[in-house]
């Protein structure tokens, strides 16, 4: 330490010349809220650490360095440039002078305090994340209702378990799930139910996201369990997972709130106008793989009569009813939509006329069966189906007028039941 002394000098006029610096234009505002304000006194702090002559000193600063950094989120990249800068012009300096006898002994100064902060970077700055992200667990648990956020959630757990396999070092086989579609997350991704979002850019904005934080989660195990692991690579790998991972949660927000306009408001049920984005889905799918489906559309039989004799108060709870029974009935995969009025329209991926049938007879029976208790008022209502099978062959052209078609269709069918005496499935 006596002989880096000699040099303090130069890397005092180092550190003022060359690294980065910024000024804040912002005059009125606090200091504590200004990044170019952490920046300042990152320097200053930076600075107060290379002049340490006592190990006591070097300990404390390089805590007060590290802790200042992390706070006001200075990443460990910039940290770790600003000391790369200062010992490549110190050394420059001093070679333009010809003082090049202690060459290697300022370089070993300059990498044990780079040793020494990204140590203890490390540690602190996975400290740091776990309680980020048990801070975002928290949030969802307070919200009301979580729609997608719940999948968001166990996306968390996710990177939390990533955090103690690194925390452990263990190097064992213990991480989580590497494969994107094998983890919680990947499979809600990649399930029946989400298919309508596929069209949304915001879903594949999280699909990409989501590979790209999985292949950097692969090298992070990786490195961990190499011969030649470095901190500072780890660090780098985890920040940038972190920042994919928050870049996931707000697009999960935007589907929230496109999920949000998409059902409709009395049943919860998904609206009329996202019908055509999904079926135009399935037809695409249908095409290429030779694989049908099926429509079925549900009227409520009189239900006029019910609102003029109850009032629509007590409608829209028939009306909330069925949607219910629709959902306990079908399949997870299935598709529910109010279409309108006492209107709904089912489809039915991967299903063939007669699967297509039994569905319905199913829907139909159970409305038959069921009441709806009001102020001890019990009503008993029935529903008419219409069922129909799709499969798009090669020559069938995707568009709405082909759409349009099959929903005349599978309304004909329903004109039918309702033909032949109702509480019936064509």
């Amino acid at each position: 330490m006596y002989l880096m002394e000699k040099y303090f000098d130069d890397i005092r006029e180092c550190v003022n010349d060359y690294s980065i610096n910024v000024e804040s234009l912002q005059s009125n505002i606090s200091a504590d809220y200004l990044y170019t304000f952490a920046i300042s006194e990152e320097k200053k702090l930076l600075l107060a650490l290379l002049l340490s002559t006592t190990d006591e000193e070097i300990e404390k600063n390089t805590k007060e360095l590290v802790h200042f950094t992390i706070e006001n989120d200075v990443s460990y990249l910039f940290l770790y440039s600003e000391l790369i800068t200062i010992v490549r012009r110190l050394i420059g300096n001093l070679a333009e002078k010809q003082e090049c006898d202690n060459i290697h002994e300022i370089n070993r100064f300059f990498t044990d305090h780079e040793d020494r902060i990204t140590d203890l970077y490390m540690k602190k700055f996975l400290n740091q994340l776990t309680l980020k992200n048990e801070l975002r667990l928290s949030h969802i648990a307070l919200m009301p209702d979580k729609k997608f956020m719940v999948h968001y959630e166990s996306h968390i757990r996710w990177i939390l378990n990533l955090i103690v396999y690194i925390q452990r070092n263990e190097l064992d086989d213990s991480y989580p799930e590497l494969n994107p579609n094998h983890c919680e997350f990947g499979q809600w991704m990649h399930s029946a139910s989400t298919s309508y979002l596929l069209t949304t850019a915001h879903f594949k904005i999280i699909e990409k996201l989501h590979i790209n934080l999985h292949g950097l989660a692969a090298n992070v195990i990786n490195y961990c369990k190499s011969k030649t692991f470095r901190p500072a690579t780890l660090i780098h790998l985890m920040q940038k997972i972190d920042y994919y991972s928050l870049e996931i949660g707000n697009e999960i927000a935007f589907l929230n709130e496109i999920e949000e306009s998409a059902k409709d408001p009395l049943t919860h049920l998904l609206t009329r106008r996202l019908f055509n984005k999904i079926i135009l889905n399935k037809l695409d799918i249908s095409k290429a793989t030779g694989r049908e489906f099926a429509l079925m559309m549900c009227d409520l039989d009189h239900f006029k009569v019910i609102n003029d004799t109850y009032g629509h108060a007590v409608g829209d709870v028939v009306l909330k009813h069925f949607s219910s029974l629709l959902e306990q009935t079908l399949r997870k995969s299935d598709y529910i939509f109010r279409f309108g009025g006492e209107e709904f329209m089912v489809l039915l991926p991967v299903t063939n006329s007669e699967e297509a049938l039994v569905l319905a007879q199913k829907v139909c029976d159970a409305a038959a069966m069921s009441e709806v208790e009001i102020d001890n008022v019990s009503i008993h209502y029935t529903v008419s189906i219409g069922t129909l099978t799709v499969l798009a062959g090669t020559g069938v052209v995707i568009n709405q007028e082909t759409v349009d078609r099959y929903i005349t269709q599978v309304d004909e069918k329903l004109y039918l039941a309702k033909e032949r005496g109702r509480n019936r499935v064509e």
